[in-house]
């Protein structure tokens, strides 16, 4: 399967993988489809993500989604995150396959339940 270089990029070095110990939420997604688990740990200064890390068990796209989203949480504002969507994810990835496009959405669906997470917490 051929993947696009930006896909590859985000596969080969993802910015910010890993756990932040102490986060204030994590928004965690298990795949029914491909049983990849997606999660997003995020601290929250005001009402904006200050540090987002994410871990994905899963394949190429897997992990490259859920680096995007990550990435797109940081600085932003949580109702802000709240309104992004799949093609966000895709505007900065390019074309995925068509039968990973479950993994953008699950990716999403991690970002949303993190910040849902957190203001069920608070």
């Amino acid at each position: 399967m051929m993947y696009s270089s930006r896909v590859l990029e985000e596969f080969y070095n993802p910015e910010h993988y890993g756990v932040i110990k102490g986060a204030h939420a994590v928004g965690k997604v298990v795949s029914d489809i491909g049983s990849e688990i997606l999660k997003i740990f995020i601290t929250v200064e005001g009402d904006k993500v200050a540090a987002a890390e994410f871990q994905a068990f899963g394949g190429v796209v897997a992990i490259a989604c859920t680096s995007v989203a990550n990435n797109l949480m940081i600085g932003k504002k949580l109702a802000d995150i709240k309104k992004l969507n799949v093609n966000n994810i895709l505007e900065v990835l390019g074309e995925i396959p068509e039968n990973k496009m479950y993994l953008a959405q699950a990716a999403v669906n991690a970002m949303h339940l993190a910040v849902e997470n957190y203001q069920n917490k608070n």
